[in-house]
């Protein structure tokens, strides 16, 4: 397989994008969306832990 028409996939008004700068956004777009993941399961994980430790003694 010929990678070097991968060289260059398109140019922009602020340059050229090749094939190692896309690759590198989304690696940096990956972790991005497992921060936000991280976070959204932290906050559930709190919610959880409080409704239980705040929950009436009449409820079950």
């Amino acid at each position: 397989m010929n990678f070097n028409l991968l060289s260059v996939l398109y140019t922009t008004p602020l340059g050229p994008v090749d094939s190692e700068s896309l690759i590198n956004s989304l690696k940096l777009m990956g972790l991005g969306m497992v921060g936000i993941l991280v976070v959204m399961i932290l906050i559930y994980a709190v919610i959880v832990i409080l409704n239980k430790t705040t929950r009436d003694k009449d409820q079950k």
